[in-house]
């Protein structure tokens, strides 16, 4: 791609994105700076900034970066599977327990959120990507890489401690929540505040057994008993899902 330099913002973000997606993880910020054409501190500044804000994410082995949650997000809604099963059976949870039902997927130890409820919308985005202790969401991701435990997927994992750390969850908080997850089944949290929500995150698993997504439905209040009174419903959408979105002999994504 050549001489972005002079665009604006918005032109040199998108850019960028697209020197990533085309190079791949070798590519460094200085060579991404050298392909565009821009000075080494813009495009320094400008790949921090996309960074931070999830549209890329540092690649943990090599110099470069990868395209982060926030751009698979994007392309789930541009262009979604045409057999896409998910919205047909989270419209239909909505509506059988009259409560907000959203769906989210795991990603490289993050969360996309790909049908979130339009008439209760989640209380926090950026919450629910950055403090996974404070929504059942974020707990389940939690659960699914307990700490010093053996995984096969490193890098999701190091991005959960990462983010765990950073909102102030320790060692021993995460043990807790992975051992409600295993006992329960899923997971469960109050969000607090004027607009209190009652949660609860089902998993869907992928083939292997790996945390792929979950369907999530969130009650207004406190208490809890609202919201796992639908726990019968919910798993049998998250087995239906798993069936028609990760069918064996597929890729969880």
């Amino acid at each position: 791609m050549s001489g972005p330099s002079g665009g604006s913002g918005v032109a040199l973000a998108l850019a960028v994105l697209e020197e990533v997606a085309r190079g791949g993880p070798t590519l460094s910020a200085n060579r991404i700076a050298q392909l565009l054409g821009m000075p080494r501190a813009s495009a320094y500044r400008l790949i921090n900034s996309l960074t931070s804000d999830e549209y890329l994410l540092r690649h943990p082995t090599l110099d470069g970066f990868v395209l982060g949650v926030r751009v698979v997000e994007l392309a789930h809604l541009i262009a979604p599977s045409r057999a896409d099963p998910i919205p047909g059976i989270v419209a239909e949870l909505r509506e059988r327990t009259g409560e907000a039902v959203h769906f989210v997927r795991y990603s490289g130890g993050r969360v996309v959120i790909v049908d979130e409820d339009p008439d209760l919308p989640l209380l926090s985005i950026d919450r629910t990507r950055r403090q996974l202790g404070a929504t059942a969401i974020g707990r389940l991701l939690i659960a699914a890489f307990p700490p010093l435990e053996s995984t096969t997927d490193p890098h999701a994992a190091r991005a959960v401690a990462d983010s765990a750390r950073a909102s102030g969850i320790s060692i021993e908080e995460r043990r807790r929540i992975a051992v409600e997850v295993a006992q329960l089944g899923y997971a469960r949290c109050i969000e607090p505040g004027p607009a209190a929500r009652a949660c609860v995150a089902v998993p869907v698993r992928s083939p292997d057994g790996e945390l792929a997504a979950a369907v999530v439905l969130s009650a207004v209040g406190t208490d809890l008993a609202p919201a796992e009174r639908h726990l019968g419903v919910l798993l049998a959408a998250s087995e239906e899902l798993a069936r028609l979105a990760y069918p064996v002999g597929s890729t969880a994504g």
